[in-house]
């Protein structure tokens, strides 16, 4: 079991919520396959800002694959439970105050990662406008997991399990119109998601037994993702751009 899958286990054991998307093999096999992505955007690594950190999984996977890797994340309390796991691994977690502003110098990174954190925030355009501040210019900026207004599963999770958490949905164009407006060019974007990861309206052991065989899933998630017009009902939408000038 890896380092991530036990940390996981012990959260969950101590009654931490919201982990869902990391509670089963084919949860964790995601974000590996995620990290696998930024890996080959960026082969010569660099500086890091995992906008959003969350739990830590994608700055725990890109630290190991070359990365100097800074977490940042919004929290009320420092130290917080819900970064142990980067402290652990011997990670520094940069703790802000403001929704927006970001607490790093203009042009200080090579590379922004938001995976699932850009649908979230409250001033769409004014944390755009700071990621353009603090990458250099010809830094990229990597955005994963936006919902896909066309999704089949966003709109069960809205109509159906009233699940859904995303007050905006977007589109490949709207993704690449959104960027461009902020200095960003388009470098890649593809779907993703088109088979769902956490099911999270089934129990738990239904859960568990759907999430045991990753690898083979995710090939075919791969292969459908490709395929119009299937791929434009995935889950979500993601992107690679680079800041202009």
């Amino acid at each position: 079991m890896t380092a991530l899958a036990r940390a996981v286990e012990r959260s969950l054991a101590e009654g931490r919520r919201g982990l869902h998307h990391l509670s089963t093999p084919l949860g964790r096999a995601n974000y590996l396959r995620k990290a696998e992505v930024v890996k080959n955007l960026k082969p010569d690594g660099g500086r890091l800002l995992d906008w959003g950190c969350g739990y830590g999984q994608m700055s725990y996977l890109l630290r190991n694959r070359g990365f100097e890797v800074v977490p940042y994340t919004i929290e009320a309390e420092e130290p917080s439970p819900s970064n142990l796991f980067l402290r652990e691994q011997d990670l520094d977690v940069v703790c802000g105050e403001d929704p927006v502003r970001l607490p790093f110098e203009d042009g200080s990174f090579d590379f922004v990662l938001s995976c699932g954190v850009l649908e979230h925030v409250e001033d769409e355009s004014g944390s755009l406008a700071e990621i353009r501040r603090i990458l250099r210019p010809g830094g990229m900026f990597v955005v994963m997991m936006l919902p896909n207004e066309w999704s089949y599963a966003e709109f069960m999770a809205r109509n159906i399990f009233k699940t859904s958490d995303h007050d905006r949905l977007y589109s490949v164009k709207k993704m690449r119109r959104l960027l461009a407006r902020f200095g960003f060019r388009a470098v890649e974007t593809w779907y993703s998601n088109i088979l769902p990861k956490n099911f999270t309206p089934f129990p738990e052991a239904f859960r568990q037994s759907l999430g045991a065989h990753p690898h083979i899933w995710l090939r075919v998630e791969a292969w459908l993702s490709k395929i119009p017009p299937v791929c434009w009902f995935s889950g979500v939408v993601e992107g690679a751009f680079v800041r202009l000038s």
